[in-house]
């Protein structure tokens, strides 16, 4: 009996402790396996979500996926423009004599409220234009912008793919009118988040202007025609120095106060820049890079009605361009014109 009781005895903390070592190993295991599940199902719902947002707009958004990494030239030549940034010498040949700058102390959170505030940024503003000076606007040929959006305009109703929308008009004809609608329709800037429905409003802003058959028109083209979409943007930017010739081409009344607020739309509100996001890289920084100009003019002519502070939006528009805009067509021109807003601005 005692021979027993001692093996009970002994017995018991073997049994124990091996119990013990099993569950520490099963608590092991089935944390791996739960850690491994989750990284799967994170992956496969981000996919499906991607394909959910796409779908959203008819066809997938492609991305530009380049190297972060700039070539030797490349970086020469950046590094001479930030030098010369921070020592006040220009590299662009663009600048203007007579151009003044002037510091102040205002914070860079977007958004600027305050009258004084407000009242500071203008007083950044030059007598020059940025890319589109005065004098060149004067001296430009304004009817052969005309004539370049025109043959565009032909070249799209010739298109299978827009033919295959059938519109009840020419594009020319169709695509004035949109912008007409979009221009009489502008988004909200100011006091976007103070509640839901305004933020609602703005992120759905385009489809409830010009509706979910335009925007996959528009998506269409903007698929299908990448290597016109820069040159085409200019143009229109470009005309907006004469409004009177987008009235007597298409019947385009344009409202400059609606220009600024698409701008500041762009830059400086949730519902805008998610629409950007949605867009491939290279739609996104041209937008984005006329959006900055337009905000610029707007403090130029004291016009600049929210303030906005663009700085943030230069340093940021730059960055993007120098690691992933190699594929944008005017790309040496964007950066040369935002190096000079951003010494302007300092």
């Amino acid at each position: 009996m005692t021979d027993i009781n001692n093996n009970e005895e002994t017995s018991s903390p073997r049994s124990r402790i091996k119990k013990g070592s099993n569950s520490v190993l099963y608590l092991f295991i089935v944390t791996i396996i739960a850690l491994i599940s989750g990284f799967y199902f994170y992956q496969k719902n981000i996919a499906t979500f991607q394909q959910l947002d796409a779908s959203e707009y008819g066809t997938p958004t492609t991305q530009n996926t380049t190297s972060g990494a700039l070539s030797n030239n490349e970086n020469l030549e950046t590094s001479t423009k930030r030098l010369s940034s921070q020592s006040g010498t220009k590299t662009s040949t663009s600048s203007q004599p007579g151009d003044t700058h002037t510091e102040d102390s205002r914070p860079t959170n977007g958004l600027l409220t305050s009258e004084n505030n407000s009242t500071q940024l203008q007083q950044h503003s030059d007598t020059t234009e940025i890319i589109l000076t005065k004098e060149s606007a004067e001296n430009t040929d304004y009817n052969s912008l005309i004539k370049e959006l025109n043959n565009f305009y032909t070249h799209l109703d010739s298109q299978q793919y827009m033919q295959n929308f059938a519109l009840a008009e020419p594009s020319k004809n169709h695509f004035s009118k949109l912008i007409q609608k979009l221009i009489d329709n502008p988004p909200i800037v100011a006091r976007e988040t103070d509640d839901l429905f305004t933020l609602l409003k703005n992120t759905a802003h385009f489809f409830r202007v010009i509706g979910k058959d335009n925007i996959l028109i528009l998506k269409g083209i903007l698929d299908r025609e990448k290597n016109s979409f820069e040159t085409i943007l200019q143009s229109f930017y470009q005309l907006t120095y004469k409004p009177e010739y987008l009235q007597k081409a298409y019947s385009i009344s344009l409202d400059t106060d609606a220009l600024y607020d698409y701008a500041g739309f762009f830059l400086n509100t949730m519902g805008g820049r998610l629409y950007l996001f949605r867009r491939d890289s290279n739609s996104r920084m041209a937008v984005s890079f006329y959006a900055i100009l337009i905000i610029d003019r707007a403090n130029n002519s004291g016009n600049s009605r929210h303030g906005i502070d663009i700085r943030p939006a230069v340093d940021s528009l730059i960055e993007e361009i120098e690691n992933g805009g190699k594929n944008l067509q005017l790309r040496d021109s964007y950066l040369d014109t935002l190096y000079d807003l951003k010494e302007k601005y300092s």
